[in-house]
């Protein structure tokens, strides 16, 4: 069963696509995810955080923060087994969405139930927390709206589609990378921010097929062994 995000939560906002909340606002959530991030992990269960009351942060949010709250465990350059790929299905889930043109995000009613592991909530509180922080000091609005434009989303969708297919492919190093593209997209999403969702479109696509380079030229030489 899906779920509207917004609708499940009793929220009300805006549609993004026809005008929104202004840059100005936006800017100043961003600034504040980390210091709610960090308030939520301080008075969760110590077995771990509800993936539900995470998306309780992120209600007014969009898809821009829910890329950053996947994309982050990942990014970190720090080795993370087994992270990517369940997040990496919820990125390609998400970013159907995006393309689709819908406003707001729709999330399978069970995952609103699952939990993010003690280990992982402490990966997010110790390394993702600080991370986000230092990249939220050089994000800011800019260039005039362009990521409230239909188009602009389908273009990052585009985008983000091969990127996080690839971060399905178990390539040891490789994750980060990739992660890391999406995180900056997301921020830009989030934040009005041409600058970051253009940055992280450029190292996407180029690690991507740089990659995909690698693999068909592997393929083809074991082929004419």
């Amino acid at each position: 069963m899906l779920c509207d995000l917004n609708d499940s939560l009793g929220v009300r906002r805006k549609n993004s696509v026809d005008g929104g909340e202004g840059a100005h606002d936006r800017g100043k959530k961003m600034q504040k995810l980390s210091i709610e991030l960090e308030n939520l992990i301080k008075t969760a269960d110590p077995d771990g955080i509800k993936f539900g009351e995470l998306l309780h942060i992120l209600s007014l949010r969009g898809f821009g923060f829910l890329l950053v709250l996947l994309s982050l465990p990942s990014a970190l350059p720090i080795p993370a087994p087994g992270y990517s790929s369940p997040f990496a299905l919820l990125i390609i889930l998400l970013d159907l969405q995006i393309i689709a043109g819908r406003s707001s995000p729709v999330i399978p009613q069970r995952v609103h139930s699952k939990k993010i592991s003690a280990k992982m909530v402490d990966l997010i509180q110790k390394r993702g927390i600080p991370f986000l922080r230092l990249i939220e000091r050089f994000s800011k609005p800019r260039f005039g709206g362009l990521s409230e434009r239909r188009l602009t989303r389908f273009i990052l969708g585009i985008v983000i589609l091969p990127v996080a297919i690839v971060m399905l492919i178990p390539i040891p190093g490789t994750n980060t990378v990739f992660s890391g593209a999406i995180l900056l997209i997301g921020i830009g999403l989030a934040n009005d921010d041409e600058l970051f969702m253009l940055g992280g479109a450029l190292v996407g696509l180029t690690a991507a097929a740089v990659v995909l380079t690698l693999l068909i030229a592997g393929g083809l030489a074991l082929y004419h062994l």
